[in-house]
């Protein structure tokens, strides 16, 4: 039997949307990107669920510091969210390539910590240089590592105290794309538990929302611009931006093959603006805390060096430097946890910059979804480090 007209349920202002959109779309990437509202939902419901062993663990740990690693873009995952863990939890956090701390681990400890904790993000759980890295942490400090990946089972888990495991963010595609977003979003909820920052977690809860508001209101600015004449990209972004800002010209160089470079808004003044013409598009992600300076920069490479600039901003009531185009947010989320509303910007943006050039975005040359290596074995020794007695 069939509904009657009166009956059938009208669809919503989301489904027109993809109605509209999606129907040229031939790449996967594209409806990872697009839809990945769904997928922060359930990344929301994972760490609810695991609320208690993820307080209680940082509980008994009583880390004195805080080690994120990870490859590429966990570790610009890492990187980024150090900034709320740090002025949260009142230790000191930093970030490092897994391949860095296994090479040289005595940068990554103070003489004096004796009760670090280290989160290792990975999108796979296999990739080999985390793996290492969380071998010879374990051998240092046994029982103190956490795991956050988007593999259902990973290598990685046997080898750490906690897994968040987020398997609704494993893309079909190369590049990370709603994985990055996912362990984002997890990484700074729990945070927030572990802080008890309630206003936060209700700030964090509206990421579905708010992710999806941003993909509407931002992709008919970034499809009218990404097929224009361009010879180089600069994404600039500083503080905790800085770390998306680093990822967001990886996506732009893996799944559109195109020359890419990031810097902090004011060292992009140095050495690379003499490289920004009239052929660049520099991309800047503004903050709240560096407003001032970041729309001198942006206004700079719009004036003076003819660049096609884009402001990716808070809100509309932005100082934004003339930039070309400006694409606000709408939102009063703090710097520390922006970043999460600027990803799919910068991922449509390399999206679309695929479909200019005619490559695929759902592959990239020479890449793998993750990484194995052999594992060489050295004489060289670590540097001691000395410690309390």
């Amino acid at each position: 039997m069939t509904s009657s007209p009166s009956c059938r349920r009208l669809p919503s202002e989301q489904e027109r949307y993809f109605e509209e959109v999606s129907m040229p779309h031939p790449y996967k990437c594209y409806f990872e990107i697009t839809r990945q509202a769904e997928t922060l939902a359930a990344c929301i419901s994972a760490i609810y669920s695991r609320k208690n062993d993820i307080v209680s663990f940082y509980q008994g740990m009583q880390p004195d510091e805080v080690l994120f690693i990870g490859c590429t873009s966990p570790y610009y995952v890492g990187k980024s969210v150090a900034y709320y863990w740090q002025s949260t939890l009142g230790v000191p956090v930093q970030a490092a390539t897994a391949s860095e701390y296994v090479q040289f681990p005595y940068r990554f400890h103070s003489a004096r910590s004796e009760r670090p904790l280290l989160v290792a993000i990975s999108r796979s759980g296999r990739t080999s240089e985390t793996l290492w890295a969380i071998e010879d942490f374990e051998r240092r400090f046994p029982k103190r590592t956490v795991l956050i990946t988007c593999a259902s089972e990973a290598p990685m888990a046997k080898l750490s105290s906690l897994t968040i495991s987020l398997p609704q963010g494993m893309e079909e595609t190369l590049a990370q794309t709603r994985s990055f977003s996912a362990m984002y979003l997890a990484a700074q909820m729990m945070c927030a538990l572990i802080g008890r920052q309630g206003a936060i977690l209700g700030r964090l809860e509206q990421a579905p929302a708010l992710v999806d508001k941003v993909v509407r209101q931002s992709e008919p600015v970034i499809r009218g611009i990404l097929d224009r004449e361009i010879k180089n990209i600069f994404v600039i972004g500083s503080g905790p931006h800085y770390g998306i800002a680093l990822d967001g010209a990886l996506k732009m160089m893996e799944m559109s093959l195109s020359e890419v470079m990031c810097f902090p808004f004011l060292e992009s003044r140095h050495g690379p603006k003499s490289i920004i013409g009239a052929q660049s598009l520099v991309v800047g992600l503004c903050s709240r805390a560096g407003q001032a300076y970041e729309a001198q920069v942006m206004r700079e490479y719009t004036t003076k060096h003819a660049a096609l600039t884009v402001a990716v901003t808070p809100d509309s009531a932005w100082a934004t430097g003339d930039s070309t185009l400006h694409i606000p947010i709408g939102c009063d989320w703090p710097d520390p946890i922006l970043g999460l509303l600027y990803l799919p910007v910068l991922q449509l943006m390399a999206y679309y910059r695929a479909l200019a050039k005619g490559v695929n975005p759902d592959q990239s040359r020479n890449l793998t979804q993750f990484v194995e290596l052999a594992r060489v074995v050295t004489s060289q020794k670590e540097v001691p480090m000395d410690r309390k007695a």
